[in-house]
């Protein structure tokens, strides 16, 4: 007789299950949904990030694995990973695929080695301000960007863990455009960072975010670009007391599945999903505006020198960046500079 799927069966697609079933035929509970046969009574996926144990990043996962639990009667658990623990974030992003990681918390930029679409979120200086960037991902623009990046990558970006702007975090005084050149930066491994950072006159590396304090304590680096909170919680701040108000970024992570995984859940299910990472993403929004104040102050109390840059010139700089994104990423560009 066919039984159908329980919400925790369709979850556990990508999780590691192991609770047998007592049928003749060998499946597991999780495989018939069988609630005769005893079921699998809870299921646990792994989520995984490179952010610190106090990041927003890690306490928006705690939250979600918190409501997820509790609307699916306890059913449904997520085990928290942060700090690299399964891999680097390109190991877990492979290990969604696989079925040995179920979500992994980035940005859409860390895609761009799957979709050249996922380049929208380094064009530098695309946005003039927190709230543009807010109106834009807000709209229906937004979620077509969402919806391309996912058909064209096979991943799917649920939600918003807003991040504040990206700025300059280095081992050396900053103030100027000129005082940048030569300047050795880690960036990600994305063309459109990469680029970006040679127009500016620095000779960027690709290193992974792992590797990145070793590398500014013993000098292999001098600078890496992130919002403020990471030079916080990743304990950057301790190795590279320079900070200057670049603002060339702004953006969120996400709660990144693999496309095919969400899309075999059935309804219940991923509005069961989806109502939690909208409440999380509310809530990341809210705490980041809040804190981005509070942790430029503690970064100040802990010897950390903030600096103002002219905009103007780094504008001019990187102003031909864009002329190398794919044709849809400078549609989108020219929206978002016209919304």
């Amino acid at each position: 007789m066919k039984n159908r799927y329980a919400l925790v069966s369709v979850l556990a697609a990508g999780a590691l299950v192991t609770t047998a079933c007592g049928g003749d035929n060998g499946e597991t509970a999780s495989e018939t949904g069988n609630e005769e046969a005893g079921g699998a009574e809870n299921v646990t996926l792994r989520l995984g990030h490179s952010y610190g144990p106090d990041s927003l990043e890690n306490r928006a996962a705690e939250r979600l694995a918190d409501s997820l639990e509790e609307s699916s009667d306890g059913q449904l658990t997520i085990e928290v990973f942060p700090s690299s623990q399964l891999g680097s974030w390109e190991e877990m992003q492979e290990g969604l695929e696989l079925g040995s990681v179920d979500i992994v918390i980035e940005s859409i930029g860390s895609l761009e080695r799957y979709s050249d679409l996922a380049g929208i979120e380094g064009v530098p200086f695309l946005y003039e301000d927190a709230d543009h960037y807010f109106s834009t991902w807000d709209s229906d623009l937004g979620e077509e960007m969402i919806q391309a990046i996912k058909e064209d990558s096979g991943f799917y970006l649920a939600g918003h863990i807003y991040r504040g702007p990206r700025v300059l975090n280095s081992t050396m005084p900053i103030n100027s455009l000129e005082d940048a050149k030569g300047l050795k930066i880690r960036v990600p491994n994305q063309e459109t960072y990469i680029r970006t950072w040679q127009a500016l006159g620095t000779a960027p590396t690709p290193l992974s975010f792992n590797e990145v304090f070793s590398a500014l304590e013993q000098g292999a680096i001098e600078a890496q670009e992130n919002p403020v909170n990471v030079a916080r919680f990743n304990s950057f701040y301790e190795v590279a007391p320079y900070i200057a108000h670049t603002n060339h970024l702004y953006g969120s992570n996400h709660f990144q599945v693999w496309a095919e995984t969400y899309d075999g859940w059935d309804e219940e299910t991923r509005t069961l999903f989806d109502d939690s990472v909208a409440e999380v993403s509310e809530w990341a929004r809210e705490v980041a505006v809040t804190e981005e104040a509070e942790n430029i102050a503690f970064l100040e109390e802990n010897g950390v020198t903030f600096a103002d840059v002219d905009r103007e010139k780094w504008v001019a700089a990187t102003s031909d960046v864009v002329n190398d994104a794919d044709p849809q990423v400078q549609e989108w560009v020219e929206q978002i500079r016209e919304g």
